[in-house]
This record gives C-alpha cells, sequence and structure tokens, in this order.
C-alpha cells in the first residue's frame, strides 16, 4: 500500500464537510473516511456522500449522535446516515472493526478503485492517508478489479456495483466479472432449486437459476427496475445533445 498524492490529500480534506472535519482532528483514527467519497474528488465527479469508518455499530452510532447533534439520523441494517451537513456522511457499521485500522478497512473493499482512505494523526497533527498500490492505475483506465473480500455482503451486491459503475464509463476484466459470478453464486441454494424445478444446476435449470440470481439482486436493491439509468449503456454524447434545429 502507499498514500495519496498530497494534492489528492489536500483536495479531500477540503471537501470534507465542516463539522466532519473537526471531528476526524478530536478523535484521530477513530474516525476514518475511505472509499467513493475519495474517488469522487480524485476523478472530480459529483459528491454524493461520505462513508466513514469508526470501528462498529456501537462507536458509529456515538460518532453519528455527536456529528447530528439533535441524534436523528437516518438508520439502516449498513449504516447510521447524518444529513444537516452536506455532503451527506454515512457512518457505515455493516463491515466493523476491533481496531479501526485504515488499512483493515481497505481490505474490506470489493473494487480496487475503493481502495483509499484519510484520518488524522493526533501524535503527528497532521493528515495521513493510504491507498491501494494500484488504486490510481485503475482508476485512471476506469478498470474495475475486484478484490474477492472477505466481508459479510449481500451476494449480488458487487454485481449491482459493476452495472453502475458501467454506467460511468467503467470497465471489467473477465476475470474479475467470473469472479463477481462467484461471489453471486455462493447466494444460490442448490438443493431448494432442486427441490423446485426437479433439476440439478448444471441440467435443465436455467429458467429458475436465473429467478434466483434475479432474486438476489433484488434483495440488494428493491428499487431497481430495468429502465433505471444505472442499469443503462451510457447515453452517447451526441444522443445527449438532441436535434440541433
Amino acid at each position: 500500500m502507499r498514500e495519496l498524492d498530497i494534492h489528492d490529500l489536500n483536495a479531500c480534506v477540503r471537501r470534507t464537510p465542516r463539522k466532519l472535519r473537526s471531528m476526524m482532528q478530536k478523535h484521530g483514527s477513530k474516525v476514518v473516511v475511505a472509499g467513493g467519497f475519495i474517488r469522487s474528488v480524485v476523478t472530480n465527479e459529483r459528491i454524493s456522500d461520505v462513508d466513514t469508518f469508526a470501528g462498529n455499530k456501537e462507536t458509529s452510532e456515538i460518532f453519528a449522535t455527536e456529528l447530528q447533534g439533535d441524534g436523528k439520523f437516518h438508520k439502516t441494517d449498513n449504516a447510521f446516515t447524518v444529513t444537516n451537513v452536506k455532503p451527506k456522511v454515512q457512518f457505515i457499521f455493516r463491515w466493523a472493526y476491533e481496531e479501526n485500522s485504515p488499512k483493515l478497512i481497505l481490505l474490506s473493499f470489493d473494487f480496487t478503485i475503493c481502495q483509499a482512505a484519510f484520518w488524522f494523526d493526533l501524535n503527528l497533527k497532521k493528515w495521513r492517508s493510504v491507498c491501494g498500490n494500484d488504486f490510481y492505475s485503475d482508476l485512471a483506465a476506469k478498470r474495475l478489479v475486484y478484490l474477492s473480500p472477505d466481508r459479510n455482503e449481500d451476494a449480488g451486491g458487487s454485481m449491482l456495483r459493476v452495472l453502475k459503475y458501467y454506467q460511468r464509463g467503467f470497465r471489467i476484466p473477465l476475470d474479475s466479472l467470473g469472479a463477481v459470478i462467484a461471489r453471486m453464486m455462493t447466494g444460490v441454494d442448490e438443493e431448494k432449486i432442486k427441490e423446485t424445478s426437479g433439476f440439478k444446476i448444471g441440467s435443465h435449470a436455467e429458467k429458475w437459476l436465473g429467478m434466483v440470481l434475479s432474486g438476489l439482486l433484488y434483495e440488494v436493491d428493491p428499487q431497481a427496475v430495468i429502465d433505471h439509468r444505472a442499469y443503462l449503456p451510457p447515453i452517447p454524447k451526441e444522443e445527449e445533445k438532441g436535434d440541433e434545429v
């Protein structure tokens, strides 16, 4: 692993919501920003939220309460989302760490282009960072390299993320695509398909297997619909402009 370019680190710190930045300077590596926010800053994309890690669910709730002020943050099975700052801040607790180590956090990400983190070092009194060795090269090439992380996740989660990144112009190598499909297949109950269809996987159960895999995807994103922008090919620029009069 390596550090972020100093210019990128400074840009990330500047674009972090002021209240969160102050919290990070107060608590040090107990509060770490990682993932998509950093990628968006580096590539100058629109920022939707700031993924923040604070060790486990209990500590995440404490920090979310501190940042929100009134304690009325949004709760899901994965994170506490603070909305009174812009961009909104998500304290993600689905992947918990006994020690809130930035390097451990990076190892839990599914794609190399997400492997980046920064925090405030209380001992050195300075901002520090870490990123994967392939973070910059894969980001520059818009290449999705899957890491098969050892983490608790929905079986179809990374597959949906592939589709969303595809909309942004990223492409995935075949070995990474195969690994994403393999992760998705871990959510398939072969015995249940056999009981339902009467066939084993690999024979004539393709219809039922397709239904199961579709079900796994909808479990991850119940709002997914066939014409949702994230699941369509990129729109050619000439079509975006429309007909000239």
